[in-house]
């Protein structure tokens, strides 16, 4: 066979089988240059092409690919070599133009390998800013975290199954989604659906009334990676629980991701029938924990970043110190920066507070950012001590109870992570911290003079 004809075979099988921008991105520059055999059961077909990068990417992306559609065509083996064009090498005046081509080119390569990305994290059912870039991390969320990123490396491969569980508003859709993000950056032609569990049981009532559950079964089940919001929703729901285990099994029997989030574990959620009790268990559960202090700044930096809000660091914390909520953030970025729009004025602790006092609608709730360093200065300092004691390995009644104190504020007025109260604390481990907490909280019941105390400390800190 000419090697003119094996490759317009090859052009035209792919052309079939990928998008339209993906074809012309990746496909259309390859150029055949050679066909040889190279023993009397293979043959070695070179091809061509543009750039360093277009090779790398047809290697780890389309060459099976080709090789596939090559041996049909040949009934023999094919080992396929990529090589990249050097525009130099060609001969004749035209080589100028050929240079100012492929440079043209690889703008609008670039411009139609985003396109192609934005086209199918959209296609999926994903926001656009919830990506790993805008994603906080910290102790509360960092094993839930690195899961999420080696799902986004090895899709199928690790971790068949994640489960991510925790309270509203702690981040799991951004972490989930993130992970399809990632999965389509490197392949915008892989096959993802996210949706919620609402969305899902409405999609299977629609095919039941419209008798299209085919349809249906054919989106999901043939999904390369399947991420479902909020899976509690499914429990006490029979057909949808059916549909989504064949799905489920489906999914995983094909080499797909399944990603799955919830605000319990599996084994908490009311009327969840036990086959489908049993595979959630048996894939990688994470919790992700409420966000602390520390965390709530860094979202609120993040989200101004993106919204493109100045925010200074001492306003954020103030921001932090007294919302929770990391969905309230957000809401209360723009209202803040609406407040300097419209008075003009530039964004300080004084607006935050002032802003933060007409939402609460009580100043007394309004709380001045505090930092562990602060309390540790402020205990160490009440009870004439030196910070250095307080972190020491000493066991004297005398620092062991101011200790204490310090264990107990920092976890109460920051609500900081155990694992970092004990980092700061000379490196103690949380359950140290945690039997801290305890005493002094217990203390308190029935010790009038520590009850003043720890007043005083307070009083003193927020000064």
């Amino acid at each position: 066979m000419k090697i003119e004809n094996l490759w317009a075979a090859v052009r035209a099988d792919l052309e079939l089988s990928l998008s339209p921008g993906t074809f012309t991105t990746w496909v259309s520059p390859l150029e055949p240059i050679s066909l040889n055999k190279k023993n009397k059961d293979k043959y070695l077909l070179l091809v061509g092409c543009p750039s360093v990068f277009h090779k790398n990417q047809i290697s780890v992306r389309y060459v099976g690919k080709i090789q596939s559609i090559v041996e049909e065509k040949l009934k023999l083996k094919c080992e396929i070599e990529l090589k990249v064009r050097s525009v130099e090498s060609k001969k004749g005046p035209s080589s100028s133009r050929l240079r100012g081509a492929s440079d043209l080119f690889s703008i609008d390569t670039d411009k139609v390998i985003l396109e192609a990305y934005e086209n199918s994290f959209y296609k999926a059912g994903l926001s656009p800013g919830l990506t790993f870039d805008n994603f906080a991390v910290s102790s509360s969320n960092e094993v839930a975290h690195a899961a999420a990123k080696t799902v986004a490396k090895k899709p199928g491969q690790v971790y068949r199954l994640i489960f991510i569980y925790g309270g509203v508003g702690v981040g799991k859709t951004h972490l989930m989604q993130a992970v399809g993000h990632e999965m389509l950056k490197k392949n915008p032609d892989r096959s993802i659906i996210y949706c919620t569990s609402e969305e899902f049981t409405n999609e299977i009532i629609e095919a039941i009334r419209n008798k299209s559950t085919p349809v249906f079964r054919q989106k999901y089940r043939k999904a390369g990676a399947l991420f479902l919001d909020d899976v509690q929703f499914i429990g006490g729901k029979e057909k949808v629980q059916e549909e989504f285990f064949h799905t489920f099994n489906a999914v995983i029997k094909d080499g797909g991701q399944v990603i799955l989030t919830s605000d319990r574990l599996p084994s908490e959620i009311i009327g969840l029938e036990d086959r489908l009790r049993s595979r959630f268990e048996g894939g990688l559960t994470v919790d992700v924990q409420k966000p602390g202090f520390e965390l709530r700044a860094a979202i609120l930096l993040i989200k101004a970043q993106q919204l493109g809000v100045d925010l200074p660091m001492k306003v954020a914390q103030v921001v932090a110190a007294n919302v929770e909520s990391t969905r309230m953030l957000e809401g209360i970025l723009l209202r803040l920066n609406s407040e300097v729009i419209t008075r003009k004025e530039p964004l300080t602790e004084e607006l935050a507070m002032a802003m933060l006092n007409k939402i609460n609608g009580e100043s007394q709730n309004i709380k001045k950012v505090i930092s562990p360093k602060k309390v540790l200065a402020g205990v160490a300092n009440y009870f004439q001590l030196k910070v250095s004691d307080l972190k020491g390995k000493r066991r004297l009644r005398s620092i062991v109870l101011p200790r204490q104190v310090a264990m107990y504020l920092i976890r109460k007025e920051i609500n900081f992570p155990l694992k970092e109260t004990g980092r700061l604390l000379g490196g103690r481990d949380h359950t140290t911290i945690l039997y801290g907490q305890d005493k002094i909280s217990k203390m308190l019941t029935t010790s009038e003079k520590l009850r003043m105390d720890i007043s005083t400390i307070r009083k003193n800190l927020y000064k």
